[in-house]
């Protein structure tokens, strides 16, 4: 399984990140790989379920099907993933650790690529995330599921409201 982001992509977003002392972020750890675990993580936490219970008709299946990351389009992640380096394994390898009110560069850097993170991570969820169910090597508009929490807790209501009415039945 490839990774989401190289070193080249870093120095796109952060041209300098090389120059620190530190010639590349695949060897000893390889920290693309770590972050793609992050990422599909959070991906089984914030949307897996969602998508799940819009798709599966078959509720009894519901928590024995566990998501893929094979099945993901892996552009669509390298900006979360370029974020996510740099702001958890990058930037913690070069920063002193200043207090709190004396912050470094790298400490700043951190708190600025955490934030790009969470709105492109919250960004892709709300323009649909490419999962190729079928294993097809096409992802269909039908495989692209926003994220609409709203309109599940609203169904969800409106299942448990027509439970309750068939129950005083």
């Amino acid at each position: 399984m490839a990774n989401f982001s190289t070193d080249s992509d870093l120095t796109f977003y952060q041209p300098d990140i090389l120059t620190f002392g530190i010639a590349n972020f695949t060897t000893p750890n390889d920290y693309h790989a770590q972050a793609r675990l992050d990422i599909e993580r959070d991906l089984r936490i914030k949307w897996f379920p969602v998508y799940q219970r819009n798709i599966q008709e078959d509720i009894s299946v519901l928590d024995s099907i566990e998501m893929d990351g094979t099945k993901l389009t892996d552009a669509q992640w390298k900006r979360c993933s370029v974020y996510k380096v740099i702001a958890d394994y990058a930037c913690p390898l070069l920063t002193k650790f200043n207090s709190a009110d004396n912050l470094d560069r790298f400490q700043v850097m951190m708190n600025h690529y955490r934030v790009l993170y969470e709105k492109e991570f919250t960004d892709v969820l709300r323009d649909g995330v490419e999962y190729d169910d079928d294993s097809s090597g096409t992802v269909t508009n039908s495989e692209k599921e926003a994220y609409h929490r709203l309109r599940l807790v609203r169904w969800r209501l409106l299942l448990l409201l027509m439970i309750v009415d068939y129950s005083k039945r």
